[in-house]
């Protein structure tokens, strides 16, 4: 499965749908329209110029959030703290086709 940002400076590939989707309601989830696929970073390619993609630490510092520089469609997060097996990948960069039957999990984030 391949999909890219709004400009297609970022594109990311995997090796097919997630088995879940979390949407979550935290702000950081609620403003960047994230939601979220889980793989292993091995898993997950990227596709995209050094300096195309720009970064931001989410406040509880545990993972670091890509955007694209041109666009600013947020592409994916990388693990600080996180558990490093796990990446994420924001599922609205694929066409819905692709994943529209994946059971889609509401996580209340706001309430963390």
């Amino acid at each position: 499965m391949t999909g890219g940002c709004h400009c297609g400076a970022v594109q990311i590939t995997v090796p097919g749908p997630p088995a879940q989707i979390l949407q979550c309601n935290c702000a950081l989830c609620r403003k960047t329209g994230w939601i979220g696929g889980y793989w292993h970073p091995e898993q997950v390619e990227l596709s995209a110029a050094a300096d195309v993609l720009t970064a931001y630490v989410s406040g509880d510092r545990t993972v670091t959030v890509w955007h694209c520089k041109i666009c600013g469609s947020t592409t994916h997060w990388t693990p600080r703290t996180a558990p490093p097996e796990r990446m994420g990948v924001n599922m609205r960069i694929f066409d819905r086709i692709d994943w529209r039957h994946v059971p889609v999990q509401h996580v209340d984030g706001a309430s963390l």
